[in-house]
């Protein structure tokens, strides 16, 4: 899949306001007009913490995972893709939440069908899955209030993409691991999204670094945010298709 420049990650954004209504949305031309390098208030920096987040897994494909696939093209029908919005390297997939948010950005240009599979490193069966019918734009699954995270285990897990409607079938797949709260040295429980965001990221904790931006966009629609969304993904080596025009979510 053909990749492009990371600030085309910021038209997409703007279409999370059409479902959840934020007061205030930047106009499509004045984010077109942003420049990476920007001197605008982008103030999260990221900094993974390699320590925590290389541990070893048995799960089938070892530490690495496909964090980005696409469909063999064609002419007559459309070419779905899709990627993981997780770090480049798959060695800091952190969270401190029992039920995280895992998203990735799908490009398509129909209806896609999807599913999204949890796994246990050492359980035969998926811990959760869910059937998930999308097209283009930000997917995001929160795992249910059924189901939690087991501190220092390294899920994985995968997406499956169906091509062109067809019996074909390409995934991509990453991981995640809870660690504990007290492994922070500062009570994020006052602090504003964003706060928490600057926090997370500099203890290299991806999963809630990424939901907490994305909560404080929806929130206030800060085009400051949308600039920390986009440094955020790029310094952590993470590209998305550029023709991302509607956002779907999925919890």
């Amino acid at each position: 899949m053909s990749k492009r420049h990371i600030l085309s990650t910021l038209v997409a954004l703007v279409a999370w306001s059409a479902t959840y209504t934020p007061t205030a949305t930047p106009s499509a031309s004045i984010l077109h007009n942003l420049k990476i390098g920007s001197s605008a208030q982008a103030n999260v920096r990221w900094k993974p913490n390699p320590d925590r987040g290389s541990a070893s897994s048995t799960l089938s494909g070892g530490r690495r995972g496909i964090t980005a696939s696409a469909c063999a093209l064609d002419s007559d029908l459309p070419d779905p893709a899709l990627t993981l919005l997780v770090p480049a390297g798959n060695n800091t997939e952190l969270t401190t939440q029992a039920q995280p948010t895992l998203a990735w950005f799908l490009e398509s240009k129909a209806v896609t069908k999807m599913e999204f599979v949890l796994s246990h490193p050492t359980e035969a069966e998926p811990v959760y899955s869910k059937e998930i019918n999308a097209s283009a734009g930000l997917i995001e699954v929160t795992l249910p209030a059924a189901l939690e995270l087991e501190e220092g285990i390294r899920y994985r897990w995968t997406v499956f993409m169906t091509c062109n409607g067809g019996d074909n079938e390409v995934h991509a797949r990453s991981f995640v691991k809870r660690i504990a709260t007290d492994d922070l040295p500062i009570n994020t429980s006052t602090m504003t999204q964003t706060e928490q965001a600057s926090v997370y990221a500099s203890h290299g904790i991806w999963y809630d670094t990424l939901n907490a931006l994305i909560r404080a966009y929806r929130e206030e629609a800060q085009l400051n945010t949308l600039l920390n969304i986009r440094d955020l993904l790029e310094q952590a080596g993470t590209e998305v298709p550029l023709d991302l025009s509607l956002a779907t979510a999925a919890s």
